[in-house]
């Protein structure tokens, strides 16, 4: 069996509760209706005979006084009895056989053919004599007054399956404009499963409900997927660029000392050359496996009191001594200052900044390092007088293997443009912030920002 449709369920649904409202609403009326019209054939029946029991005949008198109105009034029969149950005026309606007790304010309820009829039998005493009694029975028909009451309740039902069945098409239609942005995701995602493109949007506009905000919600996914996707893709392109010229090298080397080199020295200075860039191939492969363990959220951090003054001392002291570059390096750091963070994680990021601002520093320069605490945050900065950066290339200088040279290719010294993407994680990590201010030929500095506690 096929399975329905949300839109056929839900109309299902809500039709079938419609359906129950109503017959719950019609019973209760016509239950209540009915009620009434009995309470008020009770109440008028014994009125009826209340009123023809005092007009019966004067004292002593037993001659039958007719009254105006006669033997039927307001759709009640009146029939009057002698103390032997013998009918003394008036007739038995409706052909129906009523009961001969004759019992004092007694109301009885008989059914003959279908038909209900109330019975209210009184005993009347003329004023002021002995004389023999009469009896008075009061005869109604409930069916007769109930029939208008059932034409209405079938009228009522008649108008209501046809309101029902309004409603149910017109919830069908409804719901089905509803959910017609659901449709759209779901060709949407099936087209991308298809082509794999996911350059497709669904689109749609001008409502703000919550189906709407779901198309919006995988519209924004499908961009950050996208990006992401792109950004897997340069990565991978990237790496294999940046694999590929180490490789080469250790290639031609090996060719050149096993096919050409015929001294000591030739074939030490190119086993050199393999081992440098053997080991900037280990360098670049040791990043390439911390940003993977980066973006899985899988680096395990320590998080602990540390102090982070003493810490960049220690960076700043290891960065002079290692360091062949001509440039001073200066320090402003405020001492004794404490923070919960991971030890190894920080270390890399002022590895990071300060080997950055010695690599693109300019001969007989100048780099300072700054740490201060302020109420909220902590704040480090690198600043460095040396090539800069332009203003275009500071959005990009975050991106992996972003580097400002055009060619995208390093150095001796150079880097592979893998360091501030790594510097932005750790920053976010410990729930701060990178910035960066920077004027072509003028120097950069980078700022580092972490909340004090």
């Amino acid at each position: 069996m096929k399975k329905l449709s949300i839109k056929l369920k839900i109309t299902l649904w809500y039709t079938i509760v419609m359906m129950l409202i109503s017959g719950v609403v019609l019973a209760v009326m016509t239950s209540a209706t009915q009620e009434m019209i009995e309470r008020d054939i009770s109440e008028r029946i014994i009125k009826n005979v209340m009123d023809f029991s005092r007009v019966l005949g004067g004292p002593g008198n037993r001659d039958i006084q007719i009254p105006k109105f006669g033997f039927y009034n307001q759709g009640v029969h009146m029939i009057v009895y002698d103390d032997d149950n013998n009918i003394v005026a008036g007739n038995i309606p409706f052909e129906i056989d009523i009961p001969s007790e004759l019992i004092d304010n007694n109301m009885q309820t008989i059914v003959e053919n279908r038909n209900k009829y109330y019975i209210y039998t009184l005993k009347v005493r003329h004023k002021g004599g002995n004389s023999t009694p009469y009896w008075i029975k009061g005869i109604a028909s409930v069916t007769d007054d109930m029939y208008a009451v059932n034409t209405a309740t079938k009228t009522n039902l008649i108008l209501t399956v046809i309101l029902i069945i309004i409603a149910a098409a017109g919830g069908y239609f409804i719901i089905g404009r509803a959910l017609f942005p659901v449709t759209k995701i779901r060709n949407t995602a099936e087209r991308i499963s298809e082509s794999r493109d996911l350059s497709q949007r669904i689109t749609i506009g001008g409502g703000k409900d919550e189906i709407h905000e779901l198309a919006n919600t995988f519209d924004n996914m499908l961009d950050k997927l996208e990006h992401t996707f792109e950004r897997e893709k340069q990565f991978t392109s990237d790496a294999s660029h940046e694999l590929r010229t180490p490789v080469a090298v250790i290639l031609s080397e090996c060719e050149y000392m096993t096919d050409c080199a015929k001294t000591y020295d030739e074939i030490k200075e190119s086993a050199y050359s393999v081992k440098n860039q053997a080991e900037k191939m280990s360098k670049l492969i040791s990043e390439l496996l911390t940003i993977s363990r980066m973006d899985k959220n899988t680096i395990q951090t320590e998080f602990e009191e540390v102090d982070i003054s003493e810490l960049l001392n220690f960076v700043c002291d290891e960065q002079a001594e290692i360091q062949a570059e001509n440039i001073q390096l200066h320090r402003n750091i405020e001492p004794d200052i404490v923070a919960n963070a991971d030890r190894f994680l920080l270390v890399r990021l002022f590895i990071n900044l300060i080997s950055n601002a010695y690599r693109y520093g300019k001969d007989g320069g100048n780099i300072t390092v700054s740490l201060h605490r302020n109420k909220d945050s902590i704040n480090a900065s690198i600043a460095d007088d040396g090539i800069g950066i332009a203003e275009s290339d500071i959005p990009k200088i975050w991106e992996r293997f972003y580097q400002v040279n055009p060619s995208r290719t390093s150095s001796e010294n150079g880097g592979v443009g893998l360091g501030l993407s790594m510097v932005k994680w750790i920053a976010e990590c410990h729930g701060g912030s990178m910035s960066v201010k920077s004027t072509l030929g003028a120097g950069s500095t980078f700022t580092f920002s972490m909340p004090a506690r």
